[in-house]
């Protein structure tokens, strides 16, 4: 994770607080609650065998949880005894860090699921239950504590059999948190809706309840002034960042000496960061394109907002074409989830090939580091947008990967449903060829379900490598969010 901008929500992980509980007996007898006999049915026995017990639970915790998306704190030990009273500074010692707590992970020995249901009453946050590696089978202690916290409408909850179903939820929770201290960007000239996608949304509000997201707006046309107040250092800056682009492409297909103009760009979404919004450490951006391409700027100063947004993308900040604020959420979801970065664009049937479910997406923002932030760049090759050989846009041969999976989703404008599909690539258009044509070619398995359940969502689709549907639908379920699988 290298190459993660140090404002991007990937780097947060989830905080993971692990409690063990249990029960021990302070008096010695033996009857339906109680098994053994002579020292088995002492305090220091009970005592013994516990701490045994809870130290393979942290040995287990530092083995098996994912510590690249976990930040595990100090584990607590509760106790309590068979007058069934669990005190009030046992409970306290546990919620000592509440604030910062994300998760709860409990374990323990006898009847956890009691303790368990007052610590998800009290504290407000996930509760998550795994046996030890040594169990052989299930634990009930969380099957029972759930049906009482589901009851209650207290839904945020994992019985994970393993430390890889834990590990799956930790990702999905961890992600939830990210997008939810994602701080967006949303540059305009006139319409707050764009022009170009009006399916993005219906209300910004929407996002913000559903996602945490924030919105930060601000006027698009500023960036013409940014970039006109650079100082000679930011100036030099964005030369060297263009040289190195240059230098490390797998072609250039344009003027080298133009691809500065649209680094000095996406320089300027720092400057506006450390300046004009100091105070709002934004980590997404988006912009329109066509509106701003109507203020003849962009011709003038002979640069286009794609580059911009595969360099940020590729460093762990969404960045959607046309001011697609519903993009930014779909890519939020897909990088956080899977930590790769996403290409999106126009998804749509090819009617000549709809016998065959033959579809693309279209737009020439791809990145680097669509494989994974973790995994070797791709090769990118540089081509002019216009057919002046201006405005530089990183473009890659999706035909190399035929025969992988990928699966694309789309958020519907009121942010209550996701569009979920597969597909297999079969090929690519000419991804030298100027202007916005850069296309991936896939079969899905139906075209025309796709069709008919696309016209609830748009035409902005994002997509990552790989069938990960399940995991999506993970997501949904987790945030209320309808999956729409197509």
């Amino acid at each position: 994770m290298e190459h993660l901008d140090n404002t991007s929500a990937l780097k947060l992980k989830l905080n993971v607080q692990p409690v063990f509980v249990s029960l021990m007996h302070i008096h010695e007898f033996m009857g339906p609650c109680r098994y053994g006999c002579g020292k088995e049915l002492s305090y220091e026995y009970d005592r013994e065998r516990a701490m045994e017990a809870n130290d393979l639970f942290v040995d287990d915790l530092e083995k098996y949880i994912d510590h690249n998306l976990v930040n595990l704190l100090p584990p607590k030990f509760l106790e309590w005894h068979e007058d069934f009273y669990v005190k009030e500074e046992e409970i306290s010692n546990v919620l000592e860090n509440n604030s910062i707590v994300d998760v709860y992970l409990i374990s323990g020995t006898r009847l956890v699921s009691y303790v368990s249901t007052i610590i998800a009453k009290r504290s407000h946050r996930a509760i998550a239950f795994c046996p030890l590696s040594n169990s052989i089978q299930s634990r009930l202690g969380g099957i029972d504590a759930s049906a009482n916290l589901h009851a209650l409408g207290i839904h945020d909850i994992c019985n994970a059999l393993n430390y890889d179903d834990l590990n799956k939820f930790f990702r999905l929770k961890r992600a939830i948190k990210a997008i939810s201290k994602t701080k967006l960007m949303f540059a305009v000239r006139t319409n707050v809706l764009s022009y170009g996608c009006v399916s993005s949304f219906i209300n910004l509000q929407d996002i913000t309840d559903k996602f945490g997201m924030e919105i930060l707006n601000c006027s698009g046309v500023e960036f013409f002034k940014d970039l006109d107040e650079m100082s000679e250092e930011d100036n030099k800056r964005a030369q060297e960042i263009a040289d190195t682009l240059v230098a490390e492409a797998h072609g250039m297909h344009m003027p080298a000496e133009n691809v500065v103009n649209d680094v000095r760009f996406y320089f300027v979404f720092y400057i506006a960061i450390k300046n004009k919004l100091n105070a709002s450490e934004c980590n997404a951006f988006t912009i329109p394109c066509f509106e701003m391409c109507a203020t003849r700027q962009l011709n003038a100063r002979h640069l286009t907002f794609c580059l911009t947004n595969s360099l940020l993308k590729d460093e762990g900040i969404p960045a959607a074409c046309a001011a697609d604020v519903g993009s930014v959420v779909s890519l939020s979801v897909l990088m956080n989830l899977f930590f790769a970065a996403p290409h999106m664009g126009n998804c749509m049937v090819m009617l000549k090939d709809i016998n065959n479910n033959q579809m693309r997406i279209l737009h020439d923002v791809p990145c680097r580091r669509m494989k994974g932030f973790d995994k070797p760049d791709l090769p990118i090759d540089y081509v002019s947008f216009t057919q002046g050989k201006w405005g530089a846009t990183m473009r890659y041969d999706f035909a190399q990967d035929t025969g992988e999976k990928i699966t694309m989703i789309n958020m519907s404008p009121k942010m209550d449903k996701m569009m979920i599909a597969t597909g297999t690539i079969n090929g690519c258009d000419d991804f030298l060829r100027e202007e916005c044509r850069l296309a991936v070619d896939f079969t899905v398995a139906d075209a025309r379900d796709f069709h008919s359940k696309q016209e609830y969502f748009g035409q902005h689709y994002a997509w990552v490598y790989g069938d990960v549907k399940d995991d999506l639908i993970k997501f949904c379920n987790m945030m209320n969010i309808e999956p729409v699988v197509a």
